[in-house]
């Protein structure tokens, strides 16, 4: 189910929510080129593909997968996956609903599974692998204090790829907590 791009939910009205079978349905229709696909799931994922390989190929049922929905509606606004690589909470495949980017949705995506992530795996750094043709997503992890960082020796070299590091923000105490 679809929501019309000028009922996009403002932020505090969406939730991150642990995907649905039903989800990767509605997912696999934002993805319907070679390249699309490819770009976002990585240079192995199959194209094209059909329920089955786009379950497989997203390892929907090996690592934790989330998807942000208004708050008391099952509509899919973006989507994102964690696991851990290199001691940090590392994102996979994220994405905005295409009539619903440019909403600043991808920050909450990112902010809310980022929480999750580093508090289901103790850590406190998150990491991600961006295409840097992607400007769009290059743009929203700077923002959000994203680094690029050296390539890891344990990874695939992604032609075009960058790999980007966010380190945990640390509160410092008020003048008035002292």
């Amino acid at each position: 189910m679809r929501t019309p791009p000028s009922e996009t939910p403002t932020h505090a009205a969406v939730a991150l929510v642990p995907t649905r079978p039903a989800h990767l349905a509605e997912l696999s229709t934002w993805f319907r080129t070679e390249r699309a696909c490819r770009e976002w799931g990585g240079p192995s994922f199959r194209f094209p593909f059909d329920a089955a390989s786009f379950r497989a190929d997203t390892r929907y049922d090996e690592i934790p997968s989330y998807s942000l929905q208004p708050v008391g509606a099952d509509v899919l606004l973006g989507f994102g996956q964690y696991y851990l690589r290199n001691g940090r909470c590392h994102f996979a495949r994220l994405a905005i609903a295409p009539d619903h980017r440019g909403r600043r949705l991808g920050v909450e995506l990112v902010n809310r599974l980022a929480a999750v992530g580093r508090a289901d795996l103790r850590v406190s750094a998150c990491s991600l692998f961006v295409l840097a043709a992607n400007v769009p997503a290059l743009r929203l992890y700077e923002r959000l204090g994203f680094i690029r960082t050296p390539w890891p020796e344990d990874a695939p070299r992604l032609e075009g790829g960058l790999y980007m590091v966010q380190e945990a923000v640390i509160a410092l105490p008020r003048e008035t907590d002292r």
